[in-house]
């Protein structure tokens, strides 16, 4: 078995020194057994941003680094409180910004220079510590700020806008003619041929730079191609440009494996003897109920343990709560009238959740929660479920219809359950979770009534993978019918 740590050694010339390690243990323990890599520093000691935040050397426990901000040396949520000047505060609503020490409204009051908060009027702005009705009195900046009569030669004249700079890539603006953003970042076009790759940018007319799964590599043979996240050479005879296959075996990483003994798991290859499924690059037995897989990482439960998955961590303790989307999971310290929305967890006073996105108007309903797919088993082998790609989604109204590809359907108690390939769901838009087009997610099947032959679509997992997820529903599913 496994453990993990990190030695941090302070700052160098080029940053922070962290070095994370394993360390095999023969004690008995419940936790991670591989996942090192989500080990960061905080100063000289090691944290996982999963479940805490650091703040200018500080850690911050409970609370994840995902959803926080600082405030300080001391991280808080920004959701349901604000930092002004140094000090954490509860909201008192969501739209409020600091003025110096004290929070105000901008829909009602005025901040100038940042500390004197007037009584927002109609033609009423700020110059400096003071206030000046526009229609009238404009703000000169010579020598100092001072309000003036608007005729005057030092009003500013009306400002030059650059209607190309009107995007924004982060917290930056750009102009769209000569610069792309890519996911945040800002890159200089070197032609119309310019594409995103994750962050980077590349140029599709340079043969040697290729785009595999959001990555982007150089200085890679010319023709060559991505298939399922592996460069191939165009004579198709490589791993990654490393190691030649022998007839019948395939790539795994920079590897190879035979498929019919062993099994690949990101890059890793092992003997199935060792088990059929993978948790990110480890195998396991499914069976073996001390084991439990969490979005990719292996932990090793108490023999009498019911922990149950948050993202890639296991939620062990009955006073915290999971919040997750299709990107995140955190877990949160439960709070009265608190709520989830995704993997955000806000106070109902001040939010409301629809279709996991937050807005400031507060609504009771709360949106259904989305669970793994390793979550759902057995529970969901005894019902009426299917795999659903999601084509194409419209609003109606408060509804949202989607409309589904029927990848896969689920009959494994009965065999009279039939659905056309294609099927249009019709979801309540606030208190169903977001979707994405192209990804595929388990249904449900559910009848609307006793007395009445329709049929309603319920939305259950997280994005599964079409091939492995699958092939281990079936299989799990199976084997306990039998």
């Amino acid at each position: 078995m496994m453990t993990e740590g990190a030695t941090c050694f302070g700052k160098s010339k080029i940053g922070m020194i962290c070095l994370v390690y394993n360390v095999s243990s023969n004690a008995a323990f419940s936790g991670q057994m591989d996942g090192s890599q989500h080990l960061h520093c905080c100063g000289n000691v090691s944290y996982e941003i999963s479940g805490s935040s650091c703040c200018k050397g500080k850690i911050t426990l409970g609370l994840s680094q995902l959803v926080a901000d600082c405030c300080g040396s001391v991280a808080f949520n920004p959701l349901n409180e604000i930092c002004c000047n140094g000090t954490i505060q509860t909201r008192f609503n969501s739209r409020a910004k600091c003025c110096g020490n004290v929070m105000y409204l901008t829909a009602t009051h005025l901040c100038c220079g940042r500390k004197n908060i007037f009584e927002r009027k109609e033609n009423l702005s700020c110059c400096g510590n003071e206030t000046y009705n526009i229609t009238t009195q404009c703000c000169c900046n010579f020598p100092t700020l001072q309000v003036k009569s608007k005729n005057e030669t030092c009003c500013p004249k009306p400002p030059f806008v650059n209607t190309a700079l009107n995007l924004m890539c982060g917290d930056d603006p750009y102009n769209h003619q000569d610069h792309i953003c890519c996911s945040g970042k800002r890159h200089k076009k070197a032609s119309v041929l310019t594409m995103c790759c994750g962050q980077d940018a590349y140029t599709m007319s340079d043969d040697n730079m290729l785009c595999c799964n959001g990555n982007l590599h150089r200085d890679v043979p010319e023709q060559s191609e991505c298939v399922g996240g592996v460069i191939y050479t165009p004579e198709n005879t490589t791993c990654q440009m490393s190691v030649r296959p022998r007839l019948g075996e395939h790539c795994c990483g920079g590897q190879t494996f035979n498929p019919s003994t062993h099994i690949c798991c990101n890059g890793h290859s092992h003997n199935k003897i060792n088990g059929n499924f993978c948790c990110g690059s480890d195998v396991y037995d499914h069976h073996n109920q001390s084991l439990r897989c969490c979005s990719d990482r292996l932990y090793i439960q108490h023999s009498s343990g019911n922990a149950k998955c948050c993202g890639n961590l296991l939620l062990q303790h009955s006073n915290q709560t999971c919040c997750s989307s299709s990107t995140n999971a955190v877990i949160y310290d439960i709070k009265q009238n608190h709520s989830c929305c995704g993997h955000y967890y806000y106070n109902t006073s001040l939010w409301s959740c629809c279709a996991e996105h937050l807005k400031p108007t507060p609504k009771p309903d709360s949106p259904l929660a989305l669970k793994p797919l390793m979550d759902l088993i057995p529970e969901m082998c005894n019902k009426t479920v299917f795999f659903g790609k999601v084509e194409s989604v419209a609003l109606l109204n408060d509804q949202r219809l989607v409309m589904l590809k029927v990848v896969w359907q689920v009959n494994v108690n009965s065999g009279n359950f039939t659905l056309d390939p294609w099927l249009l769901v019709s979801l309540d838009h606030c208190s169903s979770p977001a979707t994405d087009n192209g990804m595929t997610y388990l249904w449900e099947k559910e009848h609307s009534g006793e007395l009445t032959s329709l049929h309603t679509y319920k939305l259950l997992s997280h994005p599964v993978d079409l091939i492995s997820d699958i092939h281990m529903f079936y299989s799990v599913c199976y084997q306990k019918k039998g």
